[in-house]
């Protein structure tokens, strides 16, 4: 079950697929602060989903860490494109590129 507080998801996806991740870099990418950052690291590690390593607390996910962020973007799929079956395709086309103008990055 995914028995997670929204930042403590939100984290969990950061890490999944990466490599291992410094506190102040997953601060800057959950927009939080360092100590913010260390303690929901801290709270995943407590769970078994991740651990942190070194002095500056590279923190990557665990086995059971990866699992879980597998079933939590299927379900985070599967959440999304129910809320998006009703809307005009049209509408889905542009929201689409507009999401992919704003998290993408550009070209070089």
């Amino acid at each position: 079950a995914l028995d997670l507080r929204p930042m403590e998801l939100y984290a969990l996806l950061l890490l999944h697929g990466a490599e291992p991740i410094e506190t102040t870099r997953l601060a800057d990418q959950l927009s939080a602060s360092p100590s913010q950052a260390k303690q929901l690291a801290l709270r995943l590690c407590a769970r078994g989903i991740a651990v942190r390593r070194g002095a500056f607390g590279r923190t990557e996910l665990t086995d059971a860490g990866r699992e879980l962020a597998i079933e939590a973007e299927a379900r985070l799929e599967d959440v999304v494109a129910g809320r998006m079956a009703g809307m005009d395709p049209t509408l889905r086309v542009l929201g689409g590129a507009t999401l992919a103008d704003m998290t993408l990055p550009s070209p070089a």
